[in-house]
């Protein structure tokens, strides 16, 4: 695929516009801005199950995710499905999750990835869980 047919399949503009997000997630991001706590206490920690679409496999958005969840104390796993798509379990604080998210569109951006967000349910967190990986 050339790129004018990624910045096609995209939406975006050559002129550097900002990569768009699926209705889902920008809701999912006012819900967590929302439960952000106020500044004197850290926040409990918040699990959702996701489901990714776009151009999310053979890009190493797993190996991305996983760097990035890490860099932030995040904990979970990520791992492609046999559809394409790619399912992600991941924990943390609000704020934590919504650095996430921007840092995953941020990193991905500059090669006009389409990376959708197709399902988001919140699960109950996992004691216990101290890494984020890549599942197989």
């Amino acid at each position: 695929m050339g790129l004018i047919d990624r910045i096609k399949a995209w939406g975006g503009s050559p002129e550097g516009g900002v990569q768009p997000r699926s209705p889902l997630e920008r809701e999912l991001i006012e819900r967590l801005q929302d439960a952000l706590p106020d500044p004197s206490r850290a926040g409990e920690p918040m699990r959702f199950r996701m489901r990714f679409t776009g151009l999310v496999q053979g890009v190493g958005f797993r190996w991305t995710n996983m760097g990035l969840a890490r860099e932030r104390g995040l904990t979970g796993w990520v791992r492609n499905l046999d559809d394409g798509s790619v399912e992600m379990e991941i924990q943390g604080t609000p704020g934590g999750l919504i650095v996430h998210l921007d840092r995953l569109h941020d990193s991905y951006r500059r090669y006009g990835n389409r990376i959708w967000l197709e399902e988001a349910e919140r699960i109950e967190p996992v004691d216990g869980e101290d890494e984020f990986d890549a599942r197989y």
